[in-house]
C-alpha cells in the first residue's frame, strides 16, 4: 500500500509541480539579477507596470511601464554597481511572493523590496521594486 501511494504521490509532483519550484525561480532570477547589476535579466520577469522606487536618484512611481523602469534600473545599477547581493527574508500568501535583501556597493548598503503576483500563467511576475538606502549609524 505504501508502494502504491509513494508512485501516485510521486506522480502528482512530476505532473503537477508546486508553487515552490516557480517561487525558487523568481528568486534565482532576483537573486543573480541584482548581484550581477544586469537589469534586462531582472526587467524581463517585471509585469506590464511597476512600482519602482529608488530613493538616492528621487524615483517614486505607482505604475511605470516596464520597460522605461528598465531604463532607470541600468543607470542605478551603473551608478551604483554591485558588490553583494544577498536575501533577508522571503515569504508568501495568496498568488504573492515577497522578499527583502541587502544590495551592497561601493561602501553603501541598500535595503531591498521585490513584490511578485502570480499570473494567470501561473508565473511570478514582479510588481514593485524598491532601493532604499541605509543610513549609517553615528
Amino acid at each position: 500500500m505504501n508502494l502504491v501511494f509513494s508512485f501516485i504521490f510521486s506522480l502528482l509532483v512530476l505532473v503537477h509541480p508546486g508553487t515552490r519550484s516557480i517561487e525558487a525561480d523568481i528568486t534565482q532570477t532576483v537573486g543573480t539579477s541584482l548581484r550581477s547589476g544586469d537589469a534586462g535579466r531582472l526587467s524581463a520577469r517585471f509585469a506590464k507596470t511597476i512600482e519602482l522606487v529608488i530613493d538616492t536618484e528621487k524615483v517614486d512611481f505607482k505604475s511605470l511601464q516596464a520597460t522605461h523602469a528598465e531604463l532607470i534600473l541600468r543607470s542605478f545599477f551603473r551608478k551604483y554597481p554591485p558588490h553583494g547581493f544577498q536575501f533577508v527574508y522571503r515569504g508568501s500568501s495568496d498568488r504573492l511572493y515577497y522578499s527583502t535583501g541587502t544590495y551592497e556597493t561601493n561602501g553603501q548598503v541598500f535595503s531591498v523590496y521585490v513584490l511578485m503576483r502570480q499570473t494567470n500563467n501561473h508565473q511570478y511576475a514582479i510588481n514593485a521594486l524598491h532601493f532604499r538606502k541605509e543610513k549609517k549609524d553615528v
